[in-house]
C-alpha cells in the first residue's frame, strides 16, 4: 500500500472539512520522515528503477500512528508500538 494520502490522514483523525489540512499535512509530512529515518530508507519506496513500490502495511499503519500521537498529543514521546510496527522493515541497521 502506498504511503497515508492527506485525505486518509484527514479520516482517520476524524477529521470533517478541510481547514485543518495544512496542519495535518504538515504533521502527516513529518510522520512520515519520522518513519523514513527511523527505517533509514526513503519513503515512499521505489524500486531498482525509481518507480514507486508499495509500503508494508505495518509502515503505513505506523505513519497514521505517528501522526495521531503528533495531532493528538504534540507533547508526547514516541510510542512503542510506532518501533515495533517499524521494526521488521528497518535496514543498515550496523553493529
Amino acid at each position: 500500500m502506498p504511503v497515508p494520502t492527506l485525505a486518509e490522514a484527514r479520516l482517520d483523525l476524524r477529521v470533517t472539512g478541510t481547514a485543518q489540512d495544512a496542519k495535518i499535512q504538515r504533521l502527516l509530512n513529518a510522520a512520515i520522515r519520522s518513519a523514513s529515518e527511523y527505517l533509514n530508507r526513503p519513503i515512499p519506496w521505489t524500486d531498482d528503477a525509481g518507480n514507486p513500490v508499495e509500503v508494508p502495511e505495518t509502515v503505513y499503519a505506523a505513519i497514521l500512528l505517528e501522526l495521531r500521537a503528533l495531532f493528538d498529543d504534540p507533547e508526547s514521546i514516541h510510542s512503542l508500538a510506532f518501533k515495533n510496527l517499524l521494526g521488521p522493515s528497518r535496514t543498515n541497521m550496523g553493529v
